[in-house]
């Protein structure tokens, strides 16, 4: 499977998470948190919803809750921090947010070096975890979405309940599982309805709202997905892979990689070598310890000179 939900814990306050890592590849993923990033170390692409931007030390991506997407470090791992938090975090005061998506993913902040100050704090008073620190992640996690609030484009989507939350995420599961586990074959927007017990024109609807694509489009990036990882194994012919993922034709698969790679198949598998996504192939994910979140934190702001003082 390349497609899936991640379920995110959130040990020590709820409906929020801060963790760092290491990634070579992380496949394509969604999650009903939002989701921002700081990177920490190294020059990490995020293909999200099938758009692929490059992003360098110090940049901040936002990803909106249930977006498509998928990290890839070309010549070495990224290390990266990360902030998980549900909508429900702000309900008692702030339930706008939970009807708001972002319509750009690289954050530039009008106050940078504050909004990287705040985030990195922000994970050391969550680690140490002194006398009422959840109150000081609270108060760090606000000046964070203010500043977000200020710097990017939105836009607010009233008819979206906060009670459907998680109805909609059971059934986005379903409906991402069903997909790529029938992708391999002949599969229609009929079918799928017919499996979920909705009709059509609803499902269409949802899933271009959730997934911000069409089925067809979906599907596509789904068998597209499959595609490369098979390429990247190297065991299987173009042909084979093109009939084993299930398009009906090697134009189509030819046409699914120009877009989401700007490379046909053979030019991506020719494309592949020692030097060339070797943390793609195994997909890499480490997880730091809170001792080693804590000193990759310190060191980084060590090295940017961040003084509390100065900011």
């Amino acid at each position: 499977m390349h497609l899936e939900i991640e379920n995110i814990h959130h040990p020590q306050i709820k409906n929020m998470n801060l963790s760092v890592y290491d990634v070579g590849y992380r496949a394509a993923h969604l999650h009903p948190e939002i989701e921002l990033i700081l990177v920490l170390k190294g020059d990490p692409a995020f293909n999200i919803n099938g758009n692929t931007t490059s992003f360098s030390e110090k940049d901040i991506i936002l990803i909106n809750a249930n977006e498509l997407h998928e990290i890839i470090s070309e010549k070495a791992p990224s290390t990266l921090l990360s902030l998980h938090i549900l909508p429900q975090y702000f309900e008692g005061y702030f339930p706008q947010m939970s009807h708001i998506s972002f319509l750009e993913n690289t954050l530039l902040s009008k106050n940078e070096r504050l909004f990287t100050y705040s985030f990195c704090k922000l994970l050391k008073i969550y680690l140490l975890q002194a006398p009422y620190y959840q109150l000081e992640c609270a108060g760090l996690i606000n000046i964070m979405v203010h500043d977000i609030l200020q710097s990017c484009a939105y836009y607010e989507m009233y008819g979206d309940k906060l009670a459907l939350t998680t109805k909609r995420n059971s059934q986005l599961s379903e409906i991402i599982r069903y997909i790529e586990e029938h992708s391999a074959e002949r599969m229609t927007l009929s079918d799928l309805a017919k499996h979920m017990q909705l009709s059509a024109s609803y499902l269409s609807h949802f899933i271009q709202k959730n997934l911000h694509r069409s089925f067809s489009e979906f599907l596509t990036y789904t068998r597209y997905l499959n595609a490369k990882a098979l390429l990247m194994k190297g065991e299987l012919s173009l042909i084979d892979i093109c009939y084993g993922c299930g398009f009906s034709d090697y134009r189509y698969m030819n046409n699914a990689f120009k877009k989401y790679t700007g490379q046909t198949p053979n030019e991506f598998k020719k494309n592949m070598n020692s030097d060339s996504l070797p943390h793609n192939k195994k997909g890499t994910v480490k997880s730091y310890t809170p001792q080693e979140m804590l000193d990759t934190v310190t060191r980084f702001m060590e090295n940017n000179h961040f003084n509390e003082h100065q900011i």
